[in-house]
């Protein structure tokens, strides 16, 4: 299992600001819409590291797959300014779903043998369906102003217009993410705490219904709610691992002891909370574990 790396965190999101720099230099960028981790920690000043720059859009895969190939040259450039001369690569992933498309870009520095990898995924949106977004200027992010002052990032003109989805609605997402996964990922759980206790984000079931809708995949409840009201013993026990597991890699290894000397009960607070508010939306009921 991979260990909390500042160095290979930081080469990431200097590779995460360059994509998203030419992604949204592209005029189609007004119909791509970012959410995740990777939001918050960028857009949000989260303390959670985020491997993975997560999308939705209208568009599709091909269209996706044909933006993402334009841009190649212009992050390759951008690396070789940080990095020095290497080769880039930019590999399909797969179309797993119809309603979904990811890829990897890859960079190789000339003789290393370290890769730089970050993955990007894109989710379908229906027709006529779309987020609440906030526009933001990418040199006036938290964490790119920090990377700028401190040097880490030499290039200028970071004049992109970011398309990130509300606070409210990327929890809205982590909520439903937490009862459609079929394996749990401990980041989903940090996030709900980062975003309704630190960042005071209220949930919003009437936001979380249209959250359930909006996208092409059919949204399919794994889990109901007692099982994040209730847990038994062993649901319980199945939680905190996937936090354990999970956040090793994201978190600084004395925050992470912080938060596990009470056996994560922030993160169970917060989980509880949250799904209080939605527990009598049919999608979630439906589900029989």
């Amino acid at each position: 299992m991979k260990q909390y790396d500042q160095v290979y965190i930081r080469e990431s999101e200097v590779m995460q600001v360059i994509i998203l720099h030419n992604l949204y230099s592209l005029k189609e960028s007004n119909d791509i819409f970012f959410q995740g981790g990777t939001a918050i920690r960028l857009c949000y000043n989260g303390r959670r590291f985020s491997e993975d720059l997560d999308f939705v859009s209208h568009l599709t895969s091909d269209k996706i797959a044909l933006l993402l190939k334009s841009i190649t040259g212009q992050v390759r450039n951008g690396l070789v300014a940080h990095y020095g001369r290497g080769e880039l690569e930019l590999t399909e992933k797969g179309r797993s779903r119809e309603s979904m498309y990811s890829a990897f870009f890859r960079f190789q520095p000339e003789g290393s043998q370290r890769k730089i990898s970050v993955k990007l995924e894109f989710e379908g949106l229906r027709e006529n369906s779309k987020p609440l977004i906030n526009r933001m200027i990418l040199y006036m992010l938290p964490v790119v102003r920090q990377m700028l002052v401190s040097g880490e990032f030499v290039m200028p003109n970071l004049s992109s217009i970011i398309m990130v989805q509300t606070p409210e609605e990327i929890l809205s997402d982590k909520i439903r993410a937490i009862f459609e996964r079929t394996y749990l990922k401990g980041r989903d759980f940090y996030d709900i705490w980062y975003l309704s206790s630190i960042f005071n984000i209220k949930c919003d079931p009437q936001l979380v219904m249209k959250k359930i809708e909006m996208y092409r995949t059919t949204f399919r409840s794994l889990r109901s709610p007692v099982f994040f009201l209730k847990p038994g013993k062993n649901d319980k026990g199945v939680i905190i691992d996937a936090i354990n597991q999970d956040l090793e890699r994201f978190l600084p290894a004395q925050e992470l002891e912080i938060f596990s000397q009470d056996r994560f009960k922030a993160f169970f607070n917060s989980l509880k909370n949250v799904v209080l508010h939605v527990q009598d939306i049919e999608q979630f009921k439906q589900s029989r574990r």
